[in-house]
């Protein structure tokens, strides 16, 4: 556990190395359906059923700003529900390329390392000496994540004006069941918006 959560805040160090106090840090909401798949399978290759609900928060930092273009990484803390199975907790971070329309539209790529703590959704009973069974506390077990993501997006015109998006994450969730998948597939398709909270240019 020690070396994964060494290993993301290592990956989102230099997001607030980089970042300075003059650029704008936007508020990051989303709301996704996560689902154990990999690419193209599910409805339209991108939706899977049942719908898993998850919730994320998080905001980016920019390594360079131009008018058709930025780098940028971002900082993340998710929350998905898998129905019977697991609750899952996500901090990640994902650097990414953003290319910028004149029509408000824009593209992104993004690579992304992360720590995932599965909790699972069911209980746990272990026989003890009494020959009885009794319930035992579970508090999950930490995991890594790496994830590929594109994204779609378009902002509305003003400094402050709010930028809606379309994400579709994979990523691969490791270790997750040594003996038979040690590497678990998802994919998350993202609905959000980016809310800007200062104006400092």
């Amino acid at each position: 556990m020690n070396k994964l959560a060494l290993l993301c805040m290592l990956w989102l160090a230099p997001a607030t190395v980089w970042a300075g106090d003059t650029l704008v840090r936007p508020l990051i909401i989303s709301v996704y359906n996560n689902a154990t798949l990999l690419p193209g399978a599910g409805k339209l290759g991108i939706w899977g059923t049942p719908v898993h609900p998850g919730v994320s928060l998080g905001t980016e930092f920019y390594y360079r700003r131009e008018a058709r273009y930025q780098w940028l990484q971002t900082a993340n803390l998710a929350y998905h529900y898998h129905q019977y199975a697991l609750h899952s907790l996500q901090l990640y971070s994902e650097a990414g390329y953003r290319r910028l329309f004149r029509n408000h539209l824009d593209a992104e790529a993004r690579l992304g390392l992360g720590y995932l703590h599965s909790i699972p959704d069911s209980k746990i009973f272990e026989l003890d000496k009494e020959g009885i069974y009794r319930e035992q506390h579970n508090y999950g077990r930490p995991q890594a994540m790496a994830s590929f993501a594109l994204g779609l997006g378009y902002s509305f015109h003003g400094q402050r004006a709010p930028r809606l998006f379309l994400h579709y994450r994979f990523y691969l969730q490791m270790p997750f069941v040594n003996e038979y998948v040690p590497v678990l597939p998802n994919t998350a398709l993202h609905l959000g918006v980016s809310l800007p909270v200062s104006n400092r240019q």
